[in-house]
This record gives C-alpha cells, sequence and structure tokens, in this order.
C-alpha cells in the first residue's frame, strides 16, 4: 500500500464511480508516475519541498563532516601564576585511516598538548607529525582512534575558477560541526610567502569564525580546494583559505621530516616599477628593491643594505635607498617570474651568485645559501602596517603584501 498522498496532490485528483477526473492540465501521467515512483525517492522531494541542490549540500556535509575533526589546543605559560595556561580552537580534516589530518600551521604551533573530537563524539589525543609555518600548514594524527575513519578526497586548486560555490566545514567556537557557504570571492597574493611559485590565497564569502581555521574548504563536488585560515579583520564575509596544492607540495616532506627544508638568503622587497622609477630622482634600476635584509642572514653577512626611506606612492608603501638585486646566476631579473625562475633550481648550501647596484654603481657577491629558520615571518614595521605572515588566531590585516620574501 502507498504511504498516503500530500494534500496538494490528492486535491488535484478525484475518484468518482471508480472513473478518474482531474483539473485541466493536470495529466494523469504524471501523477501516476509519481504514485509508482514514490517508494524509489524522485517525488519525496518534490512533495516535501526539497530542492535538488539542497539535497546535494546536505549530502555532502553528510559525507564531510565525519571527515572532520574539532581541535583543541592547550598552550602552557612560562610564568603560570602570572599568565594562566591557553587554549586554542581550530579543525582539521582526516586524509587517511591511519588518521593522518591536515590542518593549520597557527591551529597547533607551540601547543604542548593537542585534542581532536571526532562528529562522533569520541576524544582522542593527536601528535604533531610536521609543520610549516610559511604556508601555514600542519599535520597531525589522531592517536588510538576507533573505529573506521571516514576520509576526505583532496581536489585541484589550480582550476578553481572566481564565482564557483564553496563549503566550509569546522567547528566555530566549539558550537558542533556546521557548514557554510559562499563563492570564490577573489584570489589573493600569499602573504610572506617564499615567491618560488604563484601562490594565492583562496578568498570566499563563506562566513569564517574560530573554530574553522585549518577546517576543509570543498567544491561542489565534494574535493578539498583548500584549508580555512584567516579571515580579514573588520570586515563582513571576507575569508581566506590556503589553496590545497599549496598543502600537497609540502605534505609528503612533512610526513618525513617533519618540516621543510627551503633555502634562505634573507632578504624583502618589491620590484621597481617604471612609475617609481620616473618619479625620483634616485639611481633606480629594473630589479628587487631591497627593503628588509635580515639579521644574521647570508644577505647581511654579505654586506646586502636595505632601505631607510620611507614613501607612500597612490596608496602602496615604498622603503627607498636600498641596494637593488639587478641578477641572479647570472640572469637578469626584472619580474617577480624572473626572480621565481631564477631561484627555483637552488639548494641550501648552494652557492648564489649576485649582482646588485648601490648608488649607482654595479657590484657582485656570492653568499652561500643556508637553510630557512622556523618561525613565522617577521612584521616589518613601516608605514601601511605590513604583515608579511598569517596571524596566529585565523586574521589576517595588511594594508600592503611585500611583493618577495627569499
Amino acid at each position: 500500500m502507498f504511504p498516503a498522498v500530500p494534500v496538494s496532490i490528492v486535491n488535484s485528483v478525484s475518484v468518482r464511480g471508480g472513473s478518474l477526473s482531474r483539473p485541466v492540465g493536470t495529466p494523469i501521467p504524471i501523477i501516476l508516475a509519481c504514485g509508482l515512483l514514490w517508494m524509489t525517492g524522485p517525488c519525496v522531494g518534490l512533495a516535501e519541498g526539497s530542492e535538488p541542490d539542497e539535497e546535494h549540500t546536505v549530502s555532502l556535509y553528510q559525507r564531510l563532516a565525519p571527515a572532520t575533526v574539532f581541535l583543541s589546543s592547550s598552550y602552557l605559560s612560562e610564568h603560570p601564576f602570572v599568565t594562566p595556561p591557553s587554549t586554542g580552537v581550530g579543525a582539521g580534516f582526516i586524509l587517511d585511516e591511519e588518521g593522518t589530518v591536515l590542518t593549520s600551521a597557527h591551529v597547533v604551533e607551540g601547543a604542548n598538548a593537542i585534542m581532536a573530537t571526532l562528529y562522533n563524539g569520541q576524544r582522542v589525543k593527536a601528535e604533531l607529525i610536521g609543520i610549516d609555518p610559511y604556508t601555514d600548514v600542519a599535520v597531525i594524527r589522531l592517536v588510538h582512534a576507533k573505529g573506521t575513519l571516514a576520509t576526505v578526497q583532496l581536489g585541484d586548486s589550480d582550476h578553481i575558477r572566481i564565482g564557483q560555490q564553496v563549503l566550509v566545514l569546522g567547528s566555530p567556537f566549539g558550537l558542533g560541526f556546521t557548514l557554510t557557504t559562499g563563492i570564490i570571492s577573489g584570489l589573493a597574493p600569499m602573504p610572506g610567502a617564499v615567491k618560488l611559485s604563484e601562490s594565492r590565497l583562496i578568498q570566499t564569502t563563506a562566513p569564517i569564525n574560530p573554530g574553522n581555521s585549518g577546517g576543509p574548504m570543498v567544491d561542489s563536488e565534494g574535493q578539498v580546494i583548500g584549508i580555512t585560515t584567516a579571515v580579514l579583520a573588520g570586515a563582513q564575509n571576507i575569508g581566506f583559505a590556503i589553496p590545497i596544492n599549496t598543502a600537497t607540495a609540502v605534505l609528503s616532506e612533512l610526513k618525513e621530516k617533519g618540516r621543510v627544508t627551503r633555502p634562505w638568503l634573507g632578504v624583502v622587497g618589491q620590484f621597481t616599477t617604471e612609475a617609481i622609477r620616473l618619479l625620483f630622482a634616485l639611481p633606480l634600476a629594473p630589479g628587487l628593491l631591497l627593503e628588509d635584509v635580515e639579521e644574521g642572514s647570508p644577505a647581511a653577512e654579505a654586506g646586502l643594505r636595505a632601505g631607510t626611506l620611507h614613501m607612500v606612492v597612490e596608496g602602496v608603501p615604498w622603503i627607498l635607498g636600498g641596494d637593488i638585486i639587478v641578477a641572479i646566476q647570472g640572469e637578469p631579473i626584472r619580474s617577480p617570474q624572473a626572480f621565481s625562475d631564477a631561484i627555483k633550481t637552488l639548494r641550501v648550501g648552494q652557492t648564489m651568485k649576485i649582482e646588485f647596484l648601490r648608488d649607482g654603481e654595479r657590484y657582485r657577491i656570492s653568499p652561500v645559501l643556508r637553510e630557512r629558520p622556523t618561525g613565522l615571518p617577521k612584521t616589518i614595521d613601516s608605514p601601511g602596517t605590513r604583515i608579511t605572515g598569517v596571524l596566529p588566531g585565523g586574521s589576517l590585516e595588511m594594508a600592503q603584501v611585500c611583493c618577495i620574501r627569499f
């Protein structure tokens, strides 16, 4: 026996003396089809007012929420009587049945203990496997999780498009596993990134709150395309995610060595533009204008100098007066792409041949590259308050991002 037909359908058909009558324009085949297919489901959604898109979103949540974990990190204070221990919250997502979890570095960095709460309510300890503050990516592993673990499927962030729909899962403020939706609203430069690739942050309109950081951002097919990492303080619905391809590029090294080994020169700067060269009566040439030379770095030991003259030109802050790197390994560098191409093959311990311009004179040096120190990149204190790293806690505040850090 079929279930009772909803009122809206019952009112459209009646039986009198064994004959079937219906209002004009209501085909009998459609009514019969709904009756015959009732038990298989297609007409149920329509009868209950459920849209196919809604059903798809619900099914995505049901599939992905069990693969999402809520993370609580605890931090000990050096002076517990003055500063009590603190905690932080975030999320992550399970990559395999062994309990490998991908999350944001700032969710777990410096924590003395990490607890993970699974979708089924199970609470387990998590151990840190590897961390890379420069891409804000960390790998942890669930310890002694019981039962079969749900896992995510990784997508390809190189082919995302502005305007496509995305979904963000996490546990904002620890209030249970939630889902928010939005679109990709933009692609922003990666703050503080080592420019070995054209890395970009995914900008989204999906609401993000503390507890979402480290959770998965997925496309309409349920494939993870990003790791939720930050929001723009003071704005509405402007959040950011690390592209999943950025994470997968360092995943193997993090699992094997616990960190990512990168060559380090110790300079920060941006490329001179034609407008800036014409505006100032200074010996400026096409190349990387150094705005900061990190203390104790190979660049500092080789004698490279940063600028000291702070200027703001058309809203963009500049620090003038520093050395201008014009060639690397004998190849001229006049653009970020040329710089990226020139340093892609450099390795730790390699001698780097640099040509630079100072006061109109051309010089050559050959510093030996060392491994980049661990820890978040420092802030450059200059007009515009440029912040070159994703801030812990999930907020990203910056007026201008330095274009090159190496």
